[in-house]
């Protein structure tokens, strides 16, 4: 008889569908509205990159809420809210007319349902469904908003060059309904709910549940520690460790999700073969992405991280001096393999240092300190840019400080409280 696929992939398939579109849409094709808006309205580079920045900010505002939410209500009510708001926030871009109506409208509420909507539910329910192979769920999933560049972004060019910038948006907001509130339904939040476990392992005979619930705390994929409570998570120097690390990424990240485009261009890359290179920034991320999640089942994750914050500054420093498609070439392939990688160790190491019972929580916690990097980093950059004319020094000091990430990941070893 043929078996069953486990009920936790179909939930990988649907997470990994709603990502690609959330992050295809929101993330990766700001920066092809970038010059028409700006141009349009007369802002300033700084001043457009404001809204990604409050994006960041209303994150990490709203992370600990969502986490706490997750935790309480369940990923899929957190989910079929934010694509309600989200949608909505799109639908309503047509109507600014001032740079305070657009911090409003995308940094603000646009943000807030794509919090709710996105990586932060996902993580959390799937590492409740699997442990033994986490890794590569979070690869698979992560997968979905790699293809969302590659898709979503000349999309968005190809709208706004037939229809405007604000048709564009519109059509998004209406998708983003259509598309990810019937895929919210398919997420079930525990598989023993299912009267299954995770992996698809045997479930347990209730013998063993019981004495093994009697016994104390829960472990965390099987490797003997216990889960932590949100206090002593924010007390261990892993988490803050890991915090400072994912800050450096998260600077690097925003910075070249911003402003590739615009430096593209800038450059005399056409704006349509900008559009795609960042779109192809994101397919090459899938190579990354589920080449380290695979591994990051078999290694150590700190060395795999050290890696991959290794080439995203490599790729960085690329960047610098990319004139011509062989450069850009390059870079795509360093800086897209590279923040590939961290994307599924991220919520994996967390689930294996501090446990699942609280990771909702714990995750929307940490999230506040990497949303300032994605505040800061393309604020930075805009301002050195309109300093100095040209993006070179802003790219010089986020690539150094991503290899500085690379050094703290060594230091965020896991902590000792154990069964």
């Amino acid at each position: 008889m043929k078996k069953k696929l486990f009920y936790g992939w179909w939930i990988v398939a649907a997470t990994n569908i709603i990502c690609m579109f959330g992050y295809g849409t929101w993330l990766y094709s700001f920066g092809v509205f970038f010059k028409p808006m700006s141009e349009e309205f007369g802002w300033t580079r700084a001043m457009t990159s404001g809204a990604y920045a409050l994006r960041s900010v209303e994150g990490g505002v709203a992370s600990p809420i969502v986490g706490w939410a997750v935790d309480k209500y369940g990923a899929r009510l957190l989910v079929i809210i934010g694509a309600v708001v989200a949608g909505g926030a799109f639908c309503l871009m047509p109507l600014i007319k001032s740079l305070m109506g657009f911090y409003l409208v995308y940094g603000i509420l646009l943000s807030a349902g794509m919090s709710a909507m996105l990586y932060l539910p996902a993580w959390t329910v799937i590492a409740k469904w699997f442990r033994r192979r986490l890794s590569m769920a979070l690869a698979i999933l992560s997968v979905g908003a790699g293809f969302g560049g590659i898709i979503c972004a000349p999309l968005a060019a190809l709208m706004i060059s037939r229809f405007g910038w604000r048709s564009a948006f519109m059509v998004m907001g209406v998708f983003i309904w259509v598309m990810v509130i019937p895929l919210a339904f398919v997420i079930k939040e525990r598989p023993e709910d299912m009267g299954l476990a995770p992996d698809g392992d045997p479930p347990l005979p209730t013998d063993s549940a019981v004495s093994n619930a009697a016994a104390g705390p829960s472990t965390s994929a099987a490797n003997g520690i216990a889960d932590y409570t949100l206090k002593e998570a924010l007390t261990s120097s892993a988490f803050w460790f890991l915090a400072l690390a994912f800050f450096f990424q998260g600077l690097a990240h925003a910075t070249v999700t911003v402003h590739t485009v615009p430096a593209l261009t800038d450059a005399g890359i056409a704006p349509e073969r900008a559009a795609i290179s960042i779109g192809l920034l994101t397919l090459v991320s899938i190579v990354g992405r589920l080449a380290f999640g695979y591994l990051g089942d078999i290694f150590n994750k700190r060395y795999l991280f050290m890696v991959s914050y290794s080439m995203m500054g490599s790729g960085m420093l690329v960047l610098m001096n990319a004139k011509t498609m062989g450069l850009v070439w390059l870079f795509l392939f360093l800086f897209g393999v590279g923040f590939g990688g961290n994307i599924p160790l991220m919520p994996a190491i967390r689930a294996e240092y501090f446990g699942r019972k609280a990771l909702g929580k714990i995750q929307g916690f940490m999230n506040p300190v990497m949303m300032i990097a994605g505040a800061t980093g393309p604020i930075l950059a805009g301002h050195m840019f309109d300093t100095t004319g040209s993006y070179r020094s802003a790219f010089l000091v986020i690539g150094l400080l991503t290899f500085l990430a690379a050094v703290v990941i060594f230091f965020a070893r896991p902590g000792r409280k154990t069964l």
